[in-house]
């Protein structure tokens, strides 16, 4: 039941209707309709609502990067980069920034603003990997038997334990790929595997996977990626991604090609982007 007082001073009480902002009474069967409290025509938009709740979660974020003097030198590095790059010309209020706390501060409310839910919003975030997370970029023939081995256990995991897809996992392709996982105490948390196709100037995403979820490191694997594609002089990026995850890849700047496709029993659509 809600409690409010008219412009006039009496008070109703009744069911609230929240859009209409009219408070609803019955008495002897029938139903009158009040307009609520001045105050409450003035509530907050939704858009008010997104701002704070932006606004409290770059704060504690803010906060909680700045209590880490490793975390501090890694975003000053980025900031100084920034800086010297020009790219803070494009801002609404062009100005260079001074402090490490302006510059994270604009980075992570601008990509919360950016995605709908708190969860994603999260993991859009450039993670600065946890102290027991480590990422590791090896070729096929570096990588130990231990390493190999959690790798397959948990592509098998993932692809077979939860997705139910029955296929072969040893396609050989492994052979010619460069391997980029993170790992969590010598255990893979997330992985994929990057090559060449046969088409000139294009490489391939495969084998992409997250065991923890929500936490960003599918986003960091990704964007570490394609900066080494780039690296490597590739004009494209390609993948085959399933349909659910299309979001998550167009997000990361990769455009749907052709239609979607049966692969391994799931829906698939082919995506790229150009480098």
């Amino acid at each position: 039941m809600a409690i409010v007082r008219s412009v006039e001073g009496r008070k109703f009480s009744g069911k609230m209707n929240k859009k209409s902002n009219e408070v609803h009474r019955i008495r002897n069967g029938r139903e009158f309709v009040h307009t609520i409290l001045k105050e409450y025509e003035d509530a907050p938009s939704k858009a008010q609502k997104m701002q704070r709740s932006v606004f409290g979660q770059t704060n504690a974020l803010v906060n909680r990067i700045l209590a880490d003097p490793q975390q501090v030198m890694e975003w000053r590095k980025r900031m100084d980069e920034f800086n010297r790059s020009g790219s803070w010309k494009q801002l609404p209020s062009p100005k260079r920034f001074i402090t490490v706390r302006q510059y994270v501060y604009h980075v992570i409310s601008e990509q919360l603003k950016q995605k709908p839910a708190v969860k994603r919003r999260k993991a859009a975030l450039p993670v600065l990997l946890p102290r027991n997370v480590r990422l590791q970029v090896k070729l096929f023939s570096d990588l130990s038997a231990s390493e190999i081995y959690e790798i397959l256990k948990a592509r098998f995991s993932v692809f077979v334990g939860e997705q139910h897809i029955h296929y072969l996992d040893e396609d050989n392709i492994d052979y010619l790929a460069t391997h980029f996982s993170l790992r969590k105490n010598g255990l893979v948390i997330a992985y994929a595997r990057l090559y060449k196709e046969a088409q000139k100037n294009v490489l391939r995403i495969g084998r992409m996977l997250t065991v923890e979820r929500g936490k960003g490191y599918g986003r960091f694997l990704m964007t570490q990626m394609i900066e080494e594609a780039r690296r490597l002089g590739a004009q494209t990026l390609r993948l085959h991604a399933q349909t659910q995850a299309v979001p998550f890849y167009k997000h990361l700047g990769f455009h749907t090609v052709g239609d979607i496709f049966i692969e391994a029993e799931i829906p698939h659509v082919t995506m790229e982007m150009a480098l």
